[in-house]
């Protein structure tokens, strides 16, 4: 992985780790707190999603991951944000196979919190 602006890669980490544990437990309240209310996402259906159309699929049971690992290759801090760029293996039925997709994910100083700002997510061929 490379890194830069080493002070922020562990919490950064962390909040990613803590953001793919809510996203599979499906835990709106946890991912209400990790998300900007700005947060717009390029998904991998080749949609734009606001905050709360994200909240709501996964609510309904649309987006509905049985598995989600990432691996971080670079985590790149500017002034207000930090970009976390990587691939993911995705899984949502455990009887298909895995989904691999590339992802950046860029994170945002809000106060005294870091929050994920803006995310694009695409599937591999």
């Amino acid at each position: 992985m490379s890194v830069i602006a080493e002070e922020v890669v562990d919490p950064i980490l962390a909040l990613e780790q803590a953001g793919r544990e809510a996203f599979l437990a499906r835990d709106l309240r946890a991912l209400e707190a990790l998300w900007s209310e700005a947060l717009q996402v390029n998904s991998p259906i080749n949609r734009v999603h606001s905050k709360q159309q994200v909240l709501a699929l996964l609510g309904a049971g649309v987006i509905a991951h049985t598995a989600l690992d990432a691996t971080v290759e670079l985590v790149m801090r500017h002034p207000d944000t930090v970009v976390v760029m990587g691939s993911e293996r995705v899984i949502d039925d455990p009887a298909a196979p895995a989904v691999h997709r590339r992802f950046t994910n860029v994170w945002r100083r809000e106060g005294e919190a870091w929050r994920l700002f803006v995310r694009h997510a695409n599937v591999l061929p």
